[in-house]
């Protein structure tokens, strides 16, 4: 077993393109984290996203849903596509069976060495309803790409949008 890594982001433009370095697990639990550099980022001007995905071991399908949602963003708002470096079999199975792999471009390469980007500070969610409206997005995303994920996440769409009432 290779060993277990701390959770973290590592972010940062290189060359002009904008780097995301996810170490450890990508879950809902840090997923604000990125949710808030992404949505920041989309307002600036169109460049290339590489998210690095060589040393996340794990991805929920929150994540999934926040990566199917910042990749219909990049391809509407700027007309590019999102790319995945070094994805494991696991992860890419992962963006398979949600359908999340036809929105990625998927590339092999040299990874991004942490000297080169900066860790990012772990953000948290202000209270349980931003939470919950967070983690309802994301598996909507994905309930919009094929007609498997509609009938995987109805229950957990229906418990979240009953939290909000």
């Amino acid at each position: 077993m290779g060993e277990i890594k701390e959770n973290k982001y590592l972010a940062g433009e290189i060359e002009g393109k904008f780097f995301i370095k996810f170490i450890g697990n990508a879950t809902m639990r840090n997923s604000k984290t990125i949710d808030e550099l992404l949505e920041k980022l989309l307002k600036e001007e169109a460049k290339d996203v590489i998210f690095d995905l060589e040393e996340c071991n794990y991805m929920d399908s929150t994540m999934l849903g926040l990566i199917a949602k910042t990749a219909i963003k990049i391809k509407k708002n700027w007309k590019r596509t999102l790319y995945v470096l070094n994805t494991s079999n696991m992860i890419k199975s992962s963006f398979k069976s949600t359908g999340v792999n036809k929105l990625l471009e998927f590339i092999e390469s040299e990874s991004i060495k942490e000297e080169s980007i900066e860790e990012l500070e772990m953000k948290d969610f202000e209270n349980k309803e931003s939470k919950t409206k967070h983690i309802l997005e994301a598996h909507k995303t994905l309930m919009g790409l094929t007609d498997e994920n509609k009938k995987v996440f109805k229950n957990v769409v229906t418990l979240l949008e009953k939290e909000l009432e």
